[in-house]
């Protein structure tokens, strides 16, 4: 493990649970600026990561030979059909985002390039921004445009962890036991938990000794469109010395259809406790949807997504004092 004990973990976990399916370039820079990352990753692994490996695992402890078989291809084809669109959706995209954390809720705009992503806050708590945050946001957005040097560094960051969760991806085929709950309206409901005969090859794949829940598959398009779990124990790390994640720990996740054969994150909750080394308190909760999907032309470069989002800030902040009077 090359980094600190439970702090790691709880890193891991949010980075698998946030990155939605699609190709795995261009991979975009985070900077040392308040509240959030400027950039998102175009790198959308998302769910799937966690999710491939609920789907994959032992399916050979199913209960009977035909649910087995059934059970066995479902799964096999949905994360063929993840994988597939990790590596080769190409599209780009233009929405909106609400973020509930630590009692602050933001609204933010991101639009997609095939340079990177870039996102701006439009609103707090209900609120456009003020004339100094707003500002903020400019300054924030300019010297990322023109800060190639750490752009490059972080991309080249984002291109091992997207490694790093394929080596994860790989070993998972082991991970759960699943029982099948039948149709849930048009969506098939798997239940999940731990295979105790699977023995992780290193710290990062321990935490699925800890964690059960349920996902629901699209039998139509074998899309993965829901997974919810909770944490069944404490996953500690260096006997308990370097950290751990609390017991109870709970998250939510859902994708669906925005366009075309295009499946995007639209929600993820998320609720984790526990503590990292010196006593330091690892606390994630946060809620996020994802709405108003557009879809955004290749030729749209970083310089003009800044553009638009200035122009829908301004024009966000026109509507809002109208609204007033």
């Amino acid at each position: 493990m090359h980094y600190l004990g439970a702090m790691k973990l709880e890193e891991g976990l949010r980075l698998f649970i946030e990155r939605r399916t699609s190709a795995c370039w261009p991979l975009t820079p985070q900077m040392n600026f308040p509240n959030h990352a400027p950039f998102q990753t175009k790198c959308r692994i998302c769910f799937s990561v966690v999710a491939f490996g609920l789907l994959v695992g032992s399916t050979s402890m199913l209960a009977d030979g035909n649910d087995q078989k059934f059970i066995h291809q479902l799964v096999h084809d949905v994360v063929a059909t993840e994988v597939k669109a990790q590596e080769e959706d190409q599209s780009l995209w233009q929405y909106r985002q609400t973020k509930s954390q630590e009692g602050k809720n933001e609204l933010i705009e991101v639009i997609e390039t095939k340079q990177g992503s870039l996102q701006r806050i439009v609103a707090v708590n209900g609120h456009p921004l003020e004339p100094g945050p707003e500002q903020n946001e400019d300054a924030r957005i300019q010297h990322l445009l023109h800060d190639r040097e750490a752009f490059q560094k972080q991309r080249r960051k984002a291109q091992q962890d997207f490694a790093e969760e394929l080596r994860l991806l790989q070993m998972l085929d082991e991970a759960f036991i699943y029982q099948d709950e039948g149709k849930d309206g048009t969506l098939r409901k798997l239940n999940f938990k731990p295979n105790r005969a699977f023995h992780p090859p290193n710290h990062e794949g321990e935490v699925f000794h800890h964690m059960e829940g349920t996902v629901w598959l699209d039998m139509e398009q074998k899309r993965l469109v829901r997974m919810s779990g909770v944490l069944t124990s404490d996953v500690k790390f260096g006997w308990g010395v370097l950290g751990h994640l609390a017991k109870g720990g709970t998250f939510v996740v859902e994708q669906r259809e925005v366009g075309k054969g295009h499946w995007e994150l639209t929600r993820l909750d998320m609720d984790m406790n526990g503590k990292a080394l010196f006593f330091k308190t690892i606390e994630v909760k946060q809620a996020v949807r994802n709405f108003g999907f557009k879809p955004v032309s290749a030729e749209v470069t970083l310089q003009q997504a800044a553009e638009i989002l200035k122009r829908n800030s301004v024009a966000s902040e026109g509507r809002d004092s109208a609204a007033r009077h």
